[in-house]
């Protein structure tokens, strides 16, 4: 047997997200105190993206890279030249978020990226130029609140986000637990499927045109997006799943739950 050992370590703040580069043995994370930090493992080599003064709440290393895109929860968002350690765009006020960033996705070949908020609204970004190049709005999901539900229409945000590999679709997930799929070339509301209890994260499959989604319920559901038909969900926990990860085949899932326990679910998709 190899015995196991450390091989690096370092501290920082309280920790929000983190991520590895998708090219290279580089972490990358956000903390509470605003920053960015990029580490060489395991030489410890380091970089310090510094942004405002309020927690970096999420983040994504872009396919080439080359950058990064961190979501703050002033609202903000910054795309990070990862070398140069600058900021190439900053998207603030009426082009950021009126509320804290929840989640960032980029697309396949990192020319779009979509930002997520408790403002409830979902921004598609050109990585190249910066600019907002569309907006996904609760109201395009479903009925608008009536009065009275303020309360109710206020605790709802986007939880989480992505872009389908293999067709022009983008993914929100919501607390209240619509699951919104949008149509990239209209920019047009595809299919909404609702859940019981709110969505608190969603995969796209890698190689096809499904969608995979945890909930409040303890759930996971997998969805043809296509169609907005649900292919099938697995049960098993006794309290909300907090996060989970898809294999590269999909063949299994893996949940972490408010129960204590981690769940493998073997897929077993209808339409294979």
């Amino acid at each position: 047997l190899i015995a196991e050992e450390e091989v690096w370590s370092f501290e920082v703040g309280d920790l929000e997200w983190m991520e590895w580069h998708p090219r290279a043995p580089v972490l990358l994370a956000g903390t509470a105190d605003g920053n960015t930090w990029m580490w060489k493992v395991p030489s410890g080599d380091c970089k310090t993206f510094q942004g405002p003064n309020c927690p970096a709440t999420c983040g994504r290393v872009l396919p080439d890279g080359r950058k990064a895109v961190v979501g703050y929860e002033d609202g903000t968002v910054r795309v990070w030249d990862l070398k140069q350690g600058s900021p190439v765009h900053v998207l603030k006020g009426a082009e950021g978020h009126q509320g804290p960033l929840t989640c960032v996705a980029t697309n396949l070949d990192g020319s779009l990226i979509l930002t997520g908020s408790v403002d409830c609204q979902a921004k598609l970004v050109n990585a190249a130029t910066g600019k907002v190049v569309g907006v996904f709005r609760p109201d395009a999901v479903g009925p608008q609140p009536n009065p009275g539900e303020d309360e109710e229409s206020e605790s709802n945000s986007v939880e989480s986000l992505g872009f389908c590999n293999v067709m022009p679709l983008a993914a929100v997930g919501y607390l209240d637990g619509t699951l919104a799929i949008y149509d990239l070339l209209t920019q047009s509301l595809r299919h909404r499927c609702q859940h019981q209890s709110g969505i608190v994260q969603l995969l796209w499959e890698e190689g096809a045109a499904v969608v995979y989604t945890c909930s409040l319920d303890g759930a996971v559901r997998l969805w043809d997006a296509r169609t907005g038909r649900l292919l099938s969900d697995y049960r098993g926990h006794t309290a909300e799943i907090l996060d989970f990860a898809l294999s590269k085949d999909a063949s299994l899932v893996v949940t972490t739950s408010g129960d204590h326990k981690a769940k493998v679910f073997c897929v077993q998709r209808p339409d294979r």
